[in-house]
């Protein structure tokens, strides 16, 4: 009797130590690796050794489905198998919670040979345990997974082999609680980089389809979604953006009235599942029935009466809406404030344009207000002149000319002003002689410094023909003389000068003002860049760049503060081509 309790207390103290160095052996592999896919095949991998056996799986229980589901590996690929609570072995253990020892699985009516005839593969004998959530106990506790080892290379399972593997469940319950905690934490991580990411977007781009389309593509990847829409009701039509879990985006147009039919069956607040998707169907025909639906009503702004809200939309792979994790529904929430706020920096910059856009406008009538004064003022003083009546036959005839080229140029200014903000070429080039450019600018120059205390002389002459609009150069010269005289409050010298220089005529207009600010001399020639004006609009000197630029001519400035400004315009001279 003694020899044979000193043999069981030696058997049993044997299985302990085994025990205790499968513990150990299985705790060192675990603490490796937090991932769950790496964690499963090292468990497994671990298990089979220790149970001396030729198979193990490890099935984690996901309860919003009623399945349990592993990796496996086959030949090069790696499949994912998912099975019901109560079919089969596992299955069976995955809904009791109970254990099972089966010496031989086909004499058990629980077993489903069905994946042995399918493989090829004989199993013999089952090995079957939950594994509980760590600190759980009573009606409280919680399956996390189930362990099924198959075909003892030595006959079959033991009552030791049972209390082996009870014990390493304890740890593997361990790794597995980690493993999520680890999957929890990673994926938190995730979401506020992409959140951040998010913001970025709605700061640096303006493009608001562009915004939808990152925002719903990043969160379907992230989401393993099927797909998410942004459905956004402006002008009588609905601007529907829409992004797969493939990757492929969608622009188009569907009619409102679709969308207002959506609305009302919501209520006006729709809230996750609340719409069947075979109502969603009709605004998304994407949509699958079968498939989990999160659709959410995003208001407009209380400033946006008039703008109806925009609709959400994210559909999961998973056939109930409810086993989308509450988690995923807080971060799709966070990803309706994203876009709620993309919709009110959209309508914020909407509006800001138009202002903008109106203000534009503004300037562009105050630049022709303040152009025609010129033409006017020396329409009124060549007026003044004829009605002198000392004038001679001649004298009479050049004054009327003059007025009625002023009276033209009224009628091209306004249209070369309009043509310069729509960025057309509007100039009709002709071979001209540089004279009767002269012939236009000088008279004209004359009477703008006429009734100022600024000096006007001009200097040279050139015999050479160019190709040029007479009307719209003579113009760049009278603006760049007008700009000159404002500059020095009519009070100063205004020089010009013409001279042929190496196959170009030059005219250099300089003044004795103020001179250029340095803060805006490198962008002079920019629309709406000016100084020391107070009726500036800052269009002139663009006008004027833009115009020589069309005669294929050259334009530069040289400025010092205090002691003037010179322009240096250099038109190519006509050359007569021999056929």
């Amino acid at each position: 009797m003694k020899e044979q309790a000193g043999g069981n207390l030696r058997i049993q103290l044997a299985q302990k130590e085994r025990e205790l160095y499968s513990i150990q052996k299985i705790g060192q592999a675990l603490s490796n690796t937090l991932k769950l896919d790496d964690l499963l095949n090292l468990i497994m991998k671990e298990i089979t050794e220790i149970m001396e056996a030729e198979r193990s799986t490890l099935y984690i229980v996901d309860h919003q489905r009623n399945e349990i589901w592993s990796k496996i590996a086959l030949k090069a690929e790696v499949r994912e198998i998912r099975q019901k609570f109560g079919k089969g072995i596992s299955g069976w253990v995955a809904e009791t919670g109970g254990k099972l020892n089966i010496p031989d699985a086909y004499q058990d009516s629980r077993f489903d040979p069905s994946t042995d005839k399918r493989t090829g593969y004989r199993t013999r004998s089952i090995l079957c345990i939950p594994v509980w959530e760590p600190l759980s106990s009573g009606a409280q506790r919680k399956m996390v997974g189930v362990i099924q080892v198959l075909n003892k290379k030595a006959g079959f399972f033991t009552d030791g082999d049972e209390g082996i593997l009870e014990a390493i469940a304890s740890q593997v319950a361990i790794a597995i609680s980690n493993a999520h905690l680890y999957q929890q934490l990673e994926k938190k991580f995730r979401e506020i980089d992409l959140l951040y990411e998010f913001e970025q977007q709605l700061s640096s781009e303006y493009d608001v389809r562009e915004v939808f389309r990152q925002i719903l593509d990043r969160t379907v990847r992230h989401q393993a979604g099927e797909f998410a829409a942004v459905a956004y009701p402006l002008n009588n039509q609905v601007n529907l953006i829409s992004v797969s879990g493939s990757g492929q985006t969608d622009f188009r147009s569907i009619p409102a009235t679709v969308y207002k039919e959506i609305y009302a069956l919501s209520g006006g607040n729709m809230a996750a599942g609340e719409l069947p998707p075979g109502e969603m169907k009709k605004l998304l025909p994407e949509v699958s029935e079968v498939q989990s639906l999160y659709a959410k009503i995003i208001p407009a702004e209380p400033a946006e009466e008039k703008r109806m809200p925009a609709i959400f939309v994210f559909q999961a792979r998973s056939p109930e809406l409810r086993e989308t994790p509450d988690g995923d529904f807080q971060f799709l929430g966070m990803v309706e404030q994203k876009i709620s706020r993309a919709l009110e920096l959209n309508a914020l910059r909407e509006a800001l344009l138009k202002q903008e856009r109106l203000s534009a406008v503004g300037q562009m009538m105050s630049t022709v207000v303040h152009d025609l004064r010129s033409p006017v003022n020396s329409i009124y003083g060549f007026m003044e002149l004829l009605l002198e009546g000392d004038n001679t036959k001649e004298e009479r005839e050049e004054y009327a000319q003059i007025i009625r080229m002023e009276i033209q140029s009224i009628t091209n200014m306004t249209s070369e002003i309009l043509d310069f903000a729509k960025g057309k070429t509007s100039i009709i080039p002709r071979k001209t002689a540089v004279k009767d450019i002269l012939k236009r600018f000088i008279p004209e120059t004359e009477q703008l410094f006429r009734q100022s205390k600024i000096s006007f002389r001009s200097q040279g002459e050139s015999q050479k023909l160019v190709y040029a609009d007479v009307d719209k150069f003579t113009r760049v010269l009278y603006n760049i003389a007008k700009n000159a005289k404002e500059a020095m409050s009519n009070e100063g010298e205004f020089y010009f000068k013409i001279y042929d220089d190496n196959g170009k005529v030059v005219f250099e207009l300089s003044d004795t003002g103020p001179g250029i600010p340095e803060e805006i001399r490198d962008r002079l020639f920019e629309s709406f860049v000016t100084s020391g004006k107070k009726s500036g609009t800052g269009l002139g000197l663009a006008i004027v760049k833009k115009i020589v630029d069309d005669h294929r001519g050259e334009i530069e400035v040289k400025s010092e503060p205090g002691k003037g400004t010179i322009f240096y315009i250099k038109l190519p001279e006509y050359v007569q081509e021999h056929v």
